[in-house]
């Protein structure tokens, strides 16, 4: 029978729970509409586009650095791509529509936990209030619908969970065959796939059956072969492929710093506002209800350890949007409490965790209006800058240049003078014609810098008053700046403007 909320506390928080829902789910509607964009929306969303128009994914915003290699890029997210490049071939290279699969993956994760809850007999919480309590947490609100992969892992992790629960409970090794597939399909999708083929591997020990392991692992194998299958000498070639990788091969991976990568887990929790508002609120409800937690939630704890466990021992840094695969087992936890606390009338415990979640909430529109300033319309902006140059010409942009201007210019990304200098020296002028300077080197004809969208530490050392137009430096002219943008241009040979 379905729970109703009942005495006059209960029905108060439900209706205080449904109003917070509510505005978070309007604030969420319009941001679809009205949203800043994501550096990282521009390299996925060329990946995209050259898979769909060529059939294989390359990044020429990184050329400057892989060279030929980004004519057919070995590793990339290649079934998030795949799915995005479905998207251009339906309804073109627009952003609004790479965000998609990203909506929909959210909308997965409602669905799951709807189901979870109530196959565990959880039946109090309406879809709205599920929805209002993810969108809650700031890092949902935002890759919500941000053309990123996290969300979809997110929905992929949770989807193997709930398979692994069913076997748990029937013992039908069928369940393991169908969190395999899933498994290794997160492995197709990212990287970081490999942490939930773990965590669901160490998690089959735990209900072992040999037919089960069996079909688990011979499942996640197939499809996570699939990531590989076209790179020379496939895991081995993956292996030496992320060994020079920018961000890999000048990391340490002693037993030490592997081990210390757990001890440090627990930065990524705490990495902004937003997460440690849902980290504590997680916390404090295993405090607050770890009796019926541990007799009721064993296999969503257990799962949810060696989630964390893998995903500490197999990513590089605490970047905080890796967070998001965690999000729907902590989000289960509360929820669970919430329902305990409610069924036991702790109205102080339950006051407590509910003023963590409003205060989420808080951050989360709050974060959203302060990025006001950056809900401009990318391809409109880029069109703009777009008409200062002259069509054909090689222009070192940001990397959300290539909406609406692939088809114009052969671009490069700002990224790559980050991967091969040392970084900026604080010195305006020493900065910002290093910056030029490199550019001069690979040979870019222009030097395009949006005001607004370009990287805060080039903003930072172009947008002051120092330049103006017809100022030349490190072999190009400022030959266009308004309050946009700034545009140089390359002078001939033997005019370097020193």
């Amino acid at each position: 029978m379905k729970q109703t909320p009942g005495s006059r506390f209960t029905k108060a928080w439900f209706l205080g729970a449904t109003v917070v829902s509510l505005i978070l789910l309007v604030v969420f509607l319009v941001s679809i509409v009205i949203r800043r964009f994501n550096g990282d929306e521009g390299i996925i969303g060329e990946w995209a586009y050259w898979l769909a128009k060529n059939g294989e994914a390359r990044s020429m915003l990184y050329y400057s650095y892989f060279g030929e290699k980004a004519l057919s890029l070995p590793i990339y997210h290649k079934f998030y791509t795949i799915l995005l490049s479905g998207m251009i071939e339906v309804f073109g290279f627009q952003l609004f529509f790479l965000r998609i699969p990203s909506l929909l993956a959210f909308g997965g994760i409602i669905l799951l936990s709807s189901i979870y809850l109530r196959d565990k007999k959880v039946e109090l919480f309406p879809w709205y209030i599920i929805l209002g309590f993810f969108l809650s947490q700031s890092l949902v609100f935002n890759f919500a619908f941000v053309a990123r992969p996290e969300l979809l892992m997110a929905f992929l992790a949770l989807a193997v969970f709930i398979s692994l629960r069913k076997f748990s409970i029937t013992k039908d090794w069928r369940w393991a065959l169908s969190a395999g597939i899933i498994s290794g399909l997160s492995f197709y999708t990212h990287l970081n796939g490999l942490a939930i083929i773990a965590a669901a591997g160490l998690f089959l020990l735990f209900h072992f059956q040999w037919k089960a392991i069996f079909a688990f692992g011979l499942s996640a194998f197939a499809l996570a072969s699939l990531f590989v299958v076209d790179i020379p000498g496939t895991y081995m070639g993956l292996l030496n492929e992320l060994s020079q990788a920018p961000d890999v091969k000048n990391s340490s991976f002693s037993l030490g710093r592997v081990l210390m990568k757990i001890v440090y887990e627990h930065e990524r929790f705490f990495h902004n506002a937003g997460l440690a508002v849902f980290s504590l609120a997680t916390f404090l409800s295993l405090a607050f209800t770890w009796k019926q937690q541990y007799k009721q939630n064993s296999d969503l704890l257990i799962f949810t350890i060696l989630l964390v466990f893998s995903l500490s021992l197999i990513t590089h840094g605490k970047t905080p949007k890796y967070m998001l695969i965690y999000i729907p087992f902590m989000g289960l936890i509360i929820l669970h409490a919430i329902h305990f606390l409610l069924s036991a009338q702790s109205k102080i415990k339950l006051l407590v965790l509910s003023l963590f979640l409003v205060a989420g909430a808080g951050i989360s529109i709050g974060n959203y209006l302060k990025d006001y300033p950056y809900f401009v319309a990318v391809e409109a902006r880029n069109q703009a800058m777009g008409a200062q140059m002259v069509k054909g010409a090689t222009v070192l942009a940001h990397n959300g240049f290539v909406f609406g201007q692939m088809e114009q210019f052969e671009i490069r990304s700002p990224i790559v003078f980050f991967f091969t200098n040392e970084g900026f020296t604080k010195n305006e002028y020493d900065d910002s014609f290093e910056y030029l300077n490199f550019a001069r080197k690979e040979n870019y004809d222009y030097v395009a810098i949006d005001l607004l969208l370009e990287r805060k530490e080039i903003r930072e050392i172009f947008d002051d008053e120092r330049f103006r137009a017809g100022d030349s430096l490190a072999g190009y002219k400022l030959f266009y700046k308004d309050a946009d943008f700034m545009v140089f241009k390359r002078l001939k040979t033997g005019n370097s403007g020193l």
